[in-house]
């Protein structure tokens, strides 16, 4: 039976579920499920501690709405924005997943984009990786290859949200030990 390529119109993507699925597909498949297990994980406390302590003087949270040209609608909830500087801001503990944390920050700069955000002289926002506790910035442009890959992500995304199942466990475990969805993968 060939896969439902439709936009799965109940969902909407986010930024953390893009970077959810660039690191273990399974584990946004249960975050649309509304199952979140990084409550109790003493390392999203602390980077909750950091994104709300680090920039608070110099940024400001945002919320944007748009739509991915096949539909499906896509939030991002800002970390902080530089509105002199026109830089977006993301703020991130450590650099473990770091491919993901530059997918989740053009995302968010993909997403302003549709929404038709830009400085006032009419240039695209540009983005910047905050790891305050390693006392490291990483600048992020948004190109155009990726924002294919990004509606690509976004389709995929939106596919596994029709999933009637997880998909399966990540290949390699040793990967997993420090996921607070370890537990729920391997029992």
């Amino acid at each position: 039976m060939p896969e439902d390529t439709r936009p799965a119109r109940s969902v909407r993507v986010g930024g953390m579920l893009v970077g959810y699925h660039a690191v273990c597909p399974r584990k946004a498949w249960y975050s649309m499920r509304g199952l979140w297990m990084e409550h109790e994980s003493d390392d999203v406390r602390l980077g909750r501690l950091l994104d709300e302590t680090a920039y608070a003087r110099r940024t400001r949270p945002a919320l944007v709405t748009a739509e991915a040209p096949d539909g499906t609608p896509l939030v991002a909830k800002l970390d902080g924005v530089d509105l002199r500087a026109g830089v977006l801001h993301e703020t991130k503990k450590g650099r473990a997943e770091d491919h993901a944390h530059r997918l989740q920050l053009r995302f968010y700069l993909w997403v302003l984009r549709l929404a038709g955000v830009a400085r006032a002289d009419g240039t695209p926002l540009t983005g910047r990786l905050d790891y305050p506790a390693l006392r490291r910035t990483e600048p992020v442009e948004l190109e155009p290859e990726h924002e294919a890959r990004l509606a690509e992500t976004v389709t995929a995304v939106a596919a596994l949200a029709r999933r009637p199942s997880p998909p399966p466990r990540h290949p390699r475990r040793t990967f997993c030990r420090r996921c607070a969805f370890e537990p729920l993968c391997y029992g």
